[in-house]
């Protein structure tokens, strides 16, 4: 039966013999710890790292957090789907049954729901697009919700501003607490290294491209090690076109379908054709 993060911390920290005082520290208050394993209230992505670092968990425990990540996720193998399919009729529906289970505008859900009604287009994304620029000039200091809600709107702002934003969340998140396992983090990154191999400024891509990778310490952590995969694979294949490159993509493809990763699966063949019309690359038989 698959645990989620408070049954695994909770497990973990009784059988390490470890107190709240000592899971928590000086940074989780004991209210919100105990909201958080009785009640299932969300902690927030750091708070969870910063408990996980401290259960000084073997490379096969670690593990287990990272197959929580990957079995819950099936959500956002739907969008991925949907989006692929470009039936603007089953985003729209599967769009307003994200919205129906969301809580608030920007949890999980509520922010799936709008990324696929900025897909969609029309009057209904422009006015996302100018509500996201407007919410997000407001906040000085992103948290994880700012950097993904800045990759909705990443492919509408110039160069200057992407390189700007990056350099600003990098320098303040990229510390040791987050260095290996910051996913939001991670995701920012590789949205602006994508972003940048699409309009051609590689010299920008090189530079976001080492540091995903200065990010990707702890290889059990599928999804990060995937996205940071995804990205080299794309670069080398722009940066030296050759027949070798493509066939690792071709590769990488199958093997995130054979270890059921279907949503990188997707996200590497929608990048890889959208590429491809762009830079005129070789076809794929995926």
């Amino acid at each position: 039966m698959l645990k989620d993060y408070r049954s695994l911390i909770e497990e973990y920290r009784k059988k390490n013999g470890l107190s709240m005082q000592e899971i928590c520290g000086d940074y989780i208050s004991h209210s919100s710890y105990s909201r958080f394993i009785k009640k299932n209230q969300t902690l927030s992505a750091d708070k969870l790292i910063y408990m996980i670092d401290r259960l000084d968990l073997n490379f096969r425990e670690v593990g287990l957090f990272d197959q929580v990540i990957f079995l819950t996720n099936e959500d956002k193998v739907r969008m991925a789907r949907v989006l692929d399919s470009g039936d603007l009729q089953a985003m729209a529906d599967l769009a307003d049954e994200f919205s129906s289970v969301s809580k608030r505008e920007y949890d999980t859900h509520g922010m799936m729901a709008i990324r696929i009604r900025l897909k969609i287009g029309g009057e209904i994304a422009s006015q996302q697009v100018k509500k996201l620029y407007d919410y997000l000039s407001k906040v000085e200091q992103w948290d994880y919700k700012e950097m993904y809600l800045f990759t909705f709107i990443i492919d509408k702002v110039e160069s200057s501003i992407i390189q700007m934003v990056v350099k600003r969340v990098y320098n303040r998140a990229a510390d040791s607490l987050y260095l290996e396992r910051n996913l939001n983090l991670t995701i920012l990154l590789d949205e602006a290294h994508f972003e940048f191999l699409r309009r051609g400024e590689f010299e920008q891509a090189q530079q976001v491209l080492q540091q995903l990778s200065d990010l990707v310490i702890n290889k059990s952590f599928q999804t990060v090690f995937g996205l940071y995969s995804i990205s080299q694979a794309l670069h080398q294949n722009l940066v030296q076109t050759n027949p070798e490159n493509f066939n690792k993509i071709g590769r990488l493809y199958r093997n995130l379908i054979k270890v059921q990763s279907d949503f990188l699966a997707i996200r590497l063949k929608n990048r890889y054709d959208e590429l491809k019309t762009i830079h005129d690359l070789t076809e794929i038989e995926w």
